[in-house]
């Protein structure tokens, strides 16, 4: 069985579907308006000093491009899938990554979005701050190892990636570290300039059910995905 498997179509265009909130000046302090091409250039991965804007670069630097739909290979793609190295939900690393993820994201969502949709190239580099979606909105992307990865966008479900069943297990594990390490990072920045925190829109609760739910029916039976990604 698996759990929340939305079906959905090809993305629509981001400007119809997220809301500009307001810009943020400190940011270009600590970036000076770099793009991911020029802050490259200008400071290779192995100089990265390990600062907070460094974490939020390697993170950046991770994401190779977006990709059309119609390129994704004919896969299952979920938040959590059973393999060799993480066989139950009840014991996975993953799940208890996504709780961390979500407690981080819960209140610095607009920051994540924005920083996300910009390394994608799917909206304005200017943009420091962007609502998400009322609709699921869902985007695909290469990895600089060439992995297939989804992002998908809500209100009601939060900031996710949804990775193939071929992706291996520590590659999943590491990709979702280095994010854990980029939202901490965007946590201590926002903090540290007295940023102002997003409204609890109720995600991180949406997970917790989801994760109790999961364990609840894996009793019973074996799940084969959580958050899984019907294309």
């Amino acid at each position: 069985m698996c759990f929340d498997c939305p079906t959905i179509a090809k993305p629509r265009n981001v400007s119809g579907n997220f809301k500009n909130r307001q810009k943020i000046s400190i940011f270009k302090k600590l970036f000076g308006g770099q793009t991911k091409e020029s802050s490259q250039e200008a400071k290779p991965e192995d100089k990265l000093d390990g600062s907070r804007g460094d974490i939020i670069l390697n993170f950046q630097h991770s994401i190779k491009k977006s990709i059309e739909w119609d390129e994704l290979k004919n896969v299952e793609f979920a938040m959590w899938l059973p393999c060799d190295d993480d066989k139950t939900f009840r014991t996975s690393t993953i799940a208890e990554k996504w709780t961390i993820i979500y407690s981080l994201t819960k209140d610095y969502w607009s920051f994540i979005t924005a920083d996300l949709l910009k390394t994608l190239k799917l909206v304005d580099e200017k943009t420091f701050r962007l609502g998400l979606p009322d609709n699921f909105q869902a985007f695909a992307f290469l990895t600089t190892d060439d992995e297939q990865v989804i992002l998908s966008l809500s209100q009601e479900k939060g900031i996710r990636f949804h990775f193939a069943e071929i992706t291996p297990f520590k590659y999943r594990v590491a990709f979702m570290d280095n994010f854990i390490s980029y939202c901490n990072a965007w946590k201590s920045i926002i903090e540290l300039n007295n940023g102002e925190k997003d409204e609890n829109l109720g995600f991180e609760d949406w997970w917790l059910l989801t994760h109790k739910t999961s364990m609840t029916v894996e009793e019973k039976e074996p799940l084969t995905g959580v958050g899984k990604i019907v294309k």
